[in-house]
């Protein structure tokens, strides 16, 4: 075999090792499951609360301190403070931002279903669409 043939061979056998990576990522992102997935961004849906950046799963030491009445009211006195809207996914312990966070900021407080690509690395959500639950 000549070192043309090797290298053409080379090429061929990465394009189909690259090829078949591509169809297995993108099926398994359809799937859905981000607590699954570690390999990269993907489009599904994640569940959780509307909180704030500072107290995530728990605003009860907030609102002791007069810092709002309810999650809904310390979420959006934390936020006017300066901290970022997330999402709290308690059932997986995962806490995400936004890189659109307008698009949630009626929801503070409540259970939501957001729809969009979310990177699992990051735990940053791109959201497309926001369902109160």
């Amino acid at each position: 075999m000549n070192i043309t043939t090797k290298y053409w061979a080379v090429i061929f056998a990465a394009g189909v090792t690259l090829s078949m990576s591509s169809a297995a990522l993108s099926h398994d992102a359809d799937e859905g499951s981000h607590a699954k997935e570690k390999h990269g961004v993907y489009s599904g849906t994640v569940h959780g609360v509307i909180s704030d950046s500072m107290c995530k799963f728990d605003h009860s030491a907030m609102i002791k301190g007069g810092h709002g009445t309810d999650a809904k009211s310390c979420t959006e006195k934390c936020v006017r403070e300066g901290k970022k809207l997330v999402l709290a996914d308690k059932k997986n312990k995962v806490v995400y931002t936004f890189v659109n966070s307008k698009e949630v900021k009626s929801y503070a407080g409540k259970q939501v279903a957001l729809t969009g690509h979310i990177d699992p690395d990051t735990k940053v959500i791109h959201i497309h669409s926001v369902k109160a639950e």
